[in-house]
């Protein structure tokens, strides 16, 4: 009878083993041009919920214009689409990064001027020498969900991460200002998790089945969103979309976020002294270099823009920081003994480029 039950508990855990989560390294995608390998390094950049906002008219081997996507904007939580201009500022500097690194001089004109623009930047590619920097490290990059270690970041690696920069600001866990992050952090995601239209527009965004990431190869997984082991394999197999508006799974949500704003090294933090799409796009690409410089560090990275995203908060976390310019974002950081592969799936550059007649 032993032997029984465990010979039925490794059928089991064989079963689960092998029905993972589809991720990014199930999808090979085939790059024909420098352009089309620049694109889609762009597309590694981190952005809200996974919505991978960006489109590409391509006019010549020299000539991109960058554009949103606004079926893919997220209405409820980014009304003023600030969210969305910062994945487009995120996509940009990966742009910028993986044509240097691929013998291309990008230069960069923001275009967009309000915030139903959907013409974001013109690009002008130049030819010029491999800079020599190492697409490896945007492949690597990725957001993790997981309790950092709540060692303070040391000077020297603050000193790389924010490198003078005034728009730039950090603050220890264990400082005054910290635990004000964190806790308005918690109390702002359990609003947002309760409200009805922004469950309705996060369940939009859910990918749970493994068909569902086939399909749409965007959204929030359970490997993205580091839902691992037999939790993992029950949600991809049995939930469905809208049961992440289930008062369980906010429950869960909930008890997740007070877990992660307890455990980390502190918060990063970017202002700037305009709320305007430039201003936006700026701030998105300072948070891929950061987020780039991180995981270099082995500090984990993860944005938490709760406290800025919901209208009632965002009021007196300016007041009560009080910092120069507005907080247009907010990361958790904090070290960690490892960094797993990334895994949020992306489209097919394909799909993101259009060609001129």
């Amino acid at each position: 009878m032993k032997t029984k039950n465990i010979l039925t508990l490794t059928a089991l855990v064989s079963i689960i083993s092998g029905c993972g989560s589809v991720s990014r390294e199930n999808f090979h995608q085939e790059l024909s041009t420098p352009i089309e390998k620049i694109i889609y390094y762009a597309s590694l950049a981190g952005n809200s919920h996974n919505t991978q906002p960006w489109t590409v008219y391509v006019e010549n081997d020299s000539v991109l214009f960058i554009k949103v996507d606004f079926s893919r904007k997220l209405y409820i939580v980014d009304p003023d689409a600030r969210g969305l201009f910062i994945s487009m500022g995120a996509f940009i500097e990966n742009l910028v990064l993986s044509a240097g690194s691929l013998g291309y001089n990008a230069e960069v004109e923001i275009t967009a001027s309000h915030k139903n623009d959907s013409n974001v930047a013109n690009i002008n590619l130049s030819k010029t020498q491999k800079n020599g920097y190492n697409l490896s490290q945007i492949e690597r990059r990725r957001t993790l969900r997981t309790p950092f270690q709540n060692t303070e970041i040391s000077k020297n690696h603050l000193n790389k991460l924010i490198d003078n920069n005034s728009e730039i600001f950090y603050y220890s866990s264990s400082s005054e200002e910290g635990k004000y992050i964190a806790e308005q952090t918690l109390a702002a995601y359990t609003q947002q998790a309760q409200d009805d239209q922004a469950k309705q527009e996060l369940a939009n965004w859910m990918r749970f089945s493994n068909s569902d990431v086939e399909k749409h190869r965007d959204g929030l997984t359970t490997s993205g969103m580091g839902i691992t082991g037999f939790g993992g394999f029950f949600i991809r197999n049995f939930y469905k979309p809208e049961d992440s508006m289930k008062d369980s799974f906010i429950k869960a949500g909930v008890e997740k976020t007070k877990e992660q704003t307890e455990n980390c090294g502190g918060w990063l933090v970017i202002t700037q002294n305009e709320n305007s799409p430039e201003n936006y796009i700026q701030t998105g690409r300072l948070y891929q270099r950061l987020n780039l410089a991180c995981e270099d560090l082995m500090i984990g990275f993860h944005p938490m823009n709760q406290m800025i995203e919901e209208e009632n908060f965002e009021k007196n976390v300016n007041q009560q920081l009080s910092l120069p310019g507005d907080i247009q974002f907010v990361a958790r950081i904090g070290y960690v003994n490892e960094y797993p592969p990334a895994n949020s799936v992306r489209r097919p550059v394909k799909e993101i480029i259009e060609y001129a007649n």
